[in-house]
């Protein structure tokens, strides 16, 4: 008995470990999938500056795809990826500044509704994905099933399946997104009375058969 326990434990690890390093490698290309795209309307840039705080900002992007940085004025920076806006930014700012320590954070406005504890719209990292956002809102509620999630975007509905562990481009968020997690079905929600109820059914029944 020992033995066959020992086999499970193992069984058990093997499975476990490899699990844990794909979560950590899916975790480092969401981050630069997320550094290629380009920031949108309605997303917010976070600066940060080390040794300059004074500077530190929360900006909004208008619709012409423009925000309004401290002592540079307004850029437009929609034509840029993330990460060309980081260098750009740094380039700018060593103008004012010597060797500036800076930080970019790029905030994409995400809905999150349906069967979660805390709907609501939420700014999130840009290398966030599906399970960020549903952790942000909370989790799923105990009528929710996590089988029936989905990115609605652009008025199309994706599905996304294995979203809990899935770190690929599928879970990836864009601003404007809306993440939606359905409803249990009625019967499994009520599995449990409809089994009792069968039970007690046939039970009856065989008692009056005798």
């Amino acid at each position: 008995m020992r033995a066959l326990v020992l086999i499970i434990v193992r069984a058990a690890l093997i499975v476990c470990v490899p699990s844990v390093a794909v979560g950590q490698t899916g975790t480092e290309s969401a981050a630069q999938r997320a550094a290629a795209t380009r920031p949108r309307a309605g997303d917010q840039i976070v600066l940060n500056f080390l040794r300059e705080p004074q500077l530190n900002a929360n900006l909004g992007i208008n619709e012409r795809g423009e925000a309004v940085f401290p002592k540079l004025g307004i850029l437009r920076v929609s034509p840029l990826t993330i990460s060309q806006l980081e260098d750009t930014l740094r380039t700018r700012y060593a103008e004012f500044l010597r060797a500036p320590e800076l930080q970019v954070l790029v905030m994409r406005r995400i809905v999150v509704n349906g069967e979660v504890k805390l709907p609501n719209v939420y700014m999130l990292d840009g290398a966030s994905t599906v399970r960020d956002a549903v952790a942000r809102a909370g989790g799923v509620t105990e009528f929710g099933s996590k089988g029936k999630v989905a990115i609605v975007r652009d008025g199309k509905r994706i599905p996304v399946k294995g979203w809990e562990s899935d770190q690929g481009p599928a879970s990836d968020l864009q601003s404007g997104d809306q993440v939606v997690v359905g409803r249990k079905s009625w019967l499994i929600m009520n599995m449990l009375p409809v089994i009792s109820t069968a039970v007690l059914v046939t039970s009856f029944t065989l008692q009056v058969l005798k």
